[in-house]
């Protein structure tokens, strides 16, 4: 199992829940594979099959939730109610970035990375705990470009 490295100053959103932050990770071909950008070729995320449905039913019952909310107009007591701080609720977001706040932050907390390494192709995938990698190596011993586009 490879562990990847996570600066001590990384950037935490005061809104979301803390995740660890992958900066690099090292392949056992002896490249670097690095995480600083958005929309990086060798990168995917994924949930896992057992977690799909109860996500779905997840979402469902939270925005009818909070459309019930909006209607009634209390979206804070319906962000209270989900333990979301004073700070947060004093924000005043708009419908759409607080939806997408309460459900990226879920989305965060069940879902795992992977990354396919430039250099030999092994795919790299996140296990149940944050940062820890398991390797597999493709049998062509190269770069296929399974999470290109």
């Amino acid at each position: 199992m490879l562990r990847i490295w996570v600066p001590s100053a990384a950037p935490r959103c005061p809104l979301r829940p803390t995740l660890g932050i992958m900066s690099r990770l090292g392949c056992p071909c002896g490249h670097t594979i690095r995480d600083n950008t958005d929309g990086l070729p060798y990168k995917a995320s994924f949930i896992k099959n057992s977690f799909c449905e109860s996500f779905s039913d997840w979402l469902v019952q939270e925005i009818q939730s909070y459309v019930l909310a909006a209607e009634r107009g209390s979206i804070s007591e319906w962000l209270r109610s989900r333990s979301y701080d004073e700070s947060y609720v004093s924000l005043k977001l708009d419908h759409g970035n607080t939806l997408y706040d309460h459900i990226h932050s879920k989305y965060l907390a069940l879902k795992r990375d992977v990354y396919e390494c430039p250099a030999c192709g092994r795919l790299h995938i996140e296990t149940s705990k944050d940062n820890m990698f398991l390797a597999y190596s493709p049998e062509s011993e190269k770069n296929n470009g399974a999470l290109s586009e």
